[in-house]
């Protein structure tokens, strides 16, 4: 018996012990809001969708722990990501049409049983079926092939730089054209964004975004931003384009350290 008081007693000063550890590395809500607002500004800095393209769902990887480097007092540069996925919100315009045909019958049939109008049910019935048919047509006619976008914080693709998948640089960016994983009818662009690292584009044949090596003076630094877009080639290369990147580095913390 007493052999086994010893143990709960053991469990419960490591579990204490762990929670206490996993405490003080937690983030704070304000630290976690800052990176949540850099993503959500540069999601923005994206500009509005294709036209015809409406945004379906949204879904943000926020993180919540700090990990000290080692180098006393700095730290490690934190991942984060966000998403977004674009179509022509064929689902919403299905769920609409349903809802205005189904308070349309109901009112039709309402007013034909007040009259006494029993001939006019059937007839009503086959005229909502019709109508019905058009609307589903309608959506499938307007399904457009979706548009995925993502956002990665403190990231390292490692990407090659094949001269020809070039789609534009300035320094501190670059824009490639990447291969799809989803069929021939897609097309990936990655857009990275790094004023250190792609400080001089020209002059590189590979992204290589590093954090410092000692580590970062704050929790919340960005070094480096990757944004990824894939989807149909039109639409996916015109949009990269209009990226407003300016706002996007503009989200980018200077380094005090290499």
């Amino acid at each position: 018996m007493l052999r086994f008081w010893r143990t709960i007693v053991v469990a419960v000063a490591l579990f204490s012990s762990g929670t206490k550890a996993q405490e003080e590395n937690s983030l704070t809500r304000d630290e976690v809001a800052v990176i949540k607002r850099k993503l959500v500004a540069i999601l923005d800095a994206l500009g509005q969708p294709p036209a015809g393209y409406v945004k379906e769902d949204e879904d943000f990887n926020l993180p919540t722990e700090f990990y000290e480097a080692e180098s006393r007092g700095l730290f490690q540069a934190l991942n984060s990501s966000a998403s977004r996925k674009f179509g022509g919100g064929s689902d919403t315009k299905a769920k609409q049409a349903d809802k205005d045909l189904q308070m349309e019958y109901e009112k039709k049939i309402a007013e034909a049983q007040a009259k006494g109008d029993y001939e006019a049910l059937a007839r009503i019935s086959q005229e909502m079926s019709k109508k019905q048919g058009e609307a589903r047509l309608q959506v499938i006619e307007s399904t457009k092939e979706p548009i995925n976008v993502s956002i990665q914080l403190n990231s390292n693709p490692g990407t090659t730089i094949d001269p020809d998948a070039v789609l534009f640089e300035s320094p501190g960016v670059i824009a490639l054209k990447l291969e799809s994983q989803e069929g021939e009818s897609k097309t990936r662009v990655g857009v990275y964004f790094d004023p250190v690292s792609l400080k001089n584009t020209k002059k590189l044949s590979r992204v290589e975004m590093r954090e410092p090596r000692d580590g970062v003076d704050n929790k919340t630094t960005v070094l480096n931003a990757t944004v990824e877009l894939n989807g149909p080639a039109a639409e996916v290369e015109k949009w990269a384009k209009k990226i407003d990147t300016r706002k996007v580095l503009a989200q980018i913390d200077a380094r005090s350290r290499q």
